[in-house]
């Protein structure tokens, strides 16, 4: 589909991070942009304010009736029985997802990356934006989170590199398809495959399905950068009997035939707000390359593997011009992470307070894990709010109490009941409580908890938020 600059777009939803992402996309391309939603709040509503964007709410069909758009593009978290899709079906205006509006709009013209997996997708994005960034290649990007090294998440550049973050989740109620289905791929890091999505998804195979299919997309099968020491990736590419086409990494040094592979690394510890980890990456193109990232955890040595991995097969396929493996470790050294992730927002009675996104027991258990290598001698509290759909069910029940086992003290804050999963099937904060033992305590609301953490935090604590969502702010307040 051609989309004349000259037409109208209108976002229905876009109080969302990715529906508010390609508005800002479409908005820096020259489109006409405009939209709505229930409740538009920061730091979206910040955000598109910045842009200039038109936003009304609440949903209306006067909105529609004032704005009168050319083509609708319809967030996935709406469906049937909202007025403006119902006025949108009758009056037969055009619509599609942020997805395909993405692909028709932007990728035609350029070489798409995308990076999917379950964990680490916004990170690894980040650092390649970065890096080429530095390195003069100037990419474009849609990335799910807000690096730190720029102020947010998308840019349109002016290079041929189009980085994004490849999200299998829905499309829209119209289109139960991956997004990532959607971006042409002609580089794709798969970094790991596990359960997640328990809403839409009822097991890992329906999801490793899922990346089969964009595997498919890859015309150059050398351009796909495999995690092969991941188990759900290392499936994949069996699966589909591609170990000898693609580019395979080997992340915990399971593999000893990769093509790419962390060889040592060790961590220093600067300060409460700085980190240094050391490795050394055997590499085809660049032999072995010693790298300094102030990231945190042995998951993010593998992010920096596949996306030096992701380089070389640029080089080779001429996307982007030749780089100095010097110009490569210095974007990396100053590479300053994304927020929300291990982001140290201050300090409380000399205790650290840090939040992070991980919701996933995996990436809650190498988060700690970084954490206590780095810093051995802190007390570490972990606040956890089951929010996200998979922490809202059973499970990963024995998965979470393992990785919550191994901070010092456990607080588990406020849970998001979902009544439309069976009473057998959700999570029990009491059963997770007792499972872990003495260490944790379960809190009626997120408020509660932060009380309890204010009162009790010293010099020499620490305390990691984790959650999908805002955790109520208490993070925020704690440190006020």
């Amino acid at each position: 589909m051609t989309i004349s600059k000259s037409k109208k777009i209108y976002f229905l939803g876009i109080g969302g991070t990715g529906m508010s992402s390609v508005a800002g996309l479409c908005q820096e391309a020259g489109y006409k942009i405009a939209g709505s939603d229930a409740g538009v709040y920061p730091p979206v509503s910040t955000l598109l304010e910045s842009l200039g964007v038109n936003v009304h709410t609440p949903y209306s069909i006067k909105n529609l009736e004032i704005i009168k758009p050319d083509l609708v593009v319809i967030a996935n978290v709406l469906s049937r029985g909202n007025e403006e899709i119902e006025y949108i079906l009758e009056k037969n205006i055009p619509y599609t997802s942020f997805p395909k509006l993405l692909s028709d709009a932007f990728l035609n013209n350029n070489f798409p990356c995308v990076i999917a997996g379950t964990h680490g997708k916004t990170t690894t994005c980040s650092l390649l934006a970065h890096i080429l960034n530095e390195t003069g290649q100037d990419p474009s990007f849609f990335i799910g989170g807000v690096p730190h090294n720029f102020p947010r998440g998308f840019r349109l550049g002016g290079g041929k590199i189009f980085i994004l973050e490849g999200d299998e989740y829905d499309t829209a109620f119209f289109d139960k398809g991956p997004k990532f289905l959607h971006y042409k791929p002609e580089f794709l890091i798969l970094n790991n495959l596990e359960y997640d999505h328990a809403d839409i998804y009822k097991n890992v195979e329906e999801i490793a399905d899922q990346f089969k299919k964009v595997v498919a997309l890859v015309k150059n099968k050398k351009s796909i950068i495999a995690n092969i020491d991941d188990p759900g990736v290392h499936k994949v590419i069996a699966d589909l009997n591609l170990f000898d086409e693609v580019t395979t990494v080997a992340t915990k040094g399971e593999h000893n035939s990769a093509d790419f592979s962390v060889k040592n690394y060790r961590v220093e510890t600067i300060n409460a707000n700085q980190q240094k980890w050391f490795a050394q990456i055997q590499t085809p193109h660049w032999g072995t390359v010693t790298i300094c990232t102030s990231l945190s955890g042995r998951h993010n040595l593998a992010n920096i593997t596949q996306v030096l991995a992701c380089l070389e097969a640029m080089i080779q396929r001429k996307a982007i011009e030749e780089i100095s493996i010097q110009s490569i470790q210095d974007a990396i050294t100053s590479f300053s992470s994304v927020k929300r992730r291990l982001d140290h927002l201050g300090t409380k009675n000399g205790a650290d307070i840090y939040e992070d996104f991980a919701h996933h027991p995996t990436a809650i258990s190498t988060v700690i894990e970084g954490f206590k290598l780095a810093y051995p001698d802190k007390n570490l509290y972990v606040a956890f709010e089951p929010r996200s759909a998979i922490q809202r069910r059973n499970i990963f029940l024995d998965e979470y109490v393992t990785a919550l086992s191994m901070a010092d003290k456990v607080l588990i804050g406020e849970l998001f009941v979902d009544l439309r999963i069976p009473e057998n099937e959700r999570m029990d904060v009491s059963v997770l409580k007792n499972r872990i033992g003495n260490k944790a305590r379960t809190f009626e609301s997120n408020l509660a908890l932060g009380k309890k953490l204010q009162e009790e935090i010293k010099e020499g604590d620490a305390v990691i938020f984790m959650s999908s969502g805002s955790f109520g702010g208490v993070q925020y307040e704690l440190i006020k």
